[in-house]
């Protein structure tokens, strides 16, 4: 059986995720974002999400996964927060956005192997943040963006 875990850094949709993953027959199990790693290689996933959550990465307490979930190579999606936990993990920089980005966004496909693979060029979103990745991780490339965040979704092919 697929399974799919999904660490909660806060966010309001967590639920949603898990649900929306339910609803396409695969198992997900919600935990919170600071679950050891020991933890996660008990559970086997299939991928691991990091959600959203209303915490800046930069800040001096801000939530972090446990470091060895990386070394576990499962493939890992970072959604909002969790998008910027990546950025940061792997040295690249988030900093506060020129412009906060809230409701209704076009999100403009750049890529559309993997992840984006069966969608339009363009396609509605809900955006909900104040920060963006000001600098990308060696390694990672832009596969989408918006009008006000030139990096909405990345992605890195080696490291999944």
């Amino acid at each position: 059986m697929d399974k799919i875990v999904v660490l909660d850094f806060g966010s309001q949709y967590s639920h949603l995720i898990c649900r929306r993953i339910r609803e396409v027959n695969v198992y997900c199990e919600l935990l919170p974002y600071n679950t050891p790693a020991k933890v996660l290689r008990e559970i086997d996933p299939k991928g691991i999400i990091f959600s959203g959550g209303p915490a800046s990465v930069y800040a001096k307490d801000a939530p972090k996964p446990d470091k060895q979930v990386f070394q576990l190579g499962k493939p890992i999606l970072g959604i909002c927060y969790g998008h910027q936990v990546l950025v940061d993990k792997f040295g690249g920089k988030v900093k506060r956005a020129n412009s906060r980005e809230y409701g209704r966004a076009g999100l403009v496909i750049d890529d559309k192997a993997d992840l984006f693979r069966n969608l339009g060029q363009r396609i509605n979103c809900w955006m909900s943040h104040g920060d963006a990745a000001e600098n990308l991780p060696e390694g990672f490339k832009v596969l989408a963006h918006t009008e006000n965040s030139q990096a909405a979704a990345i992605g890195n092919k080696d490291r999944h």
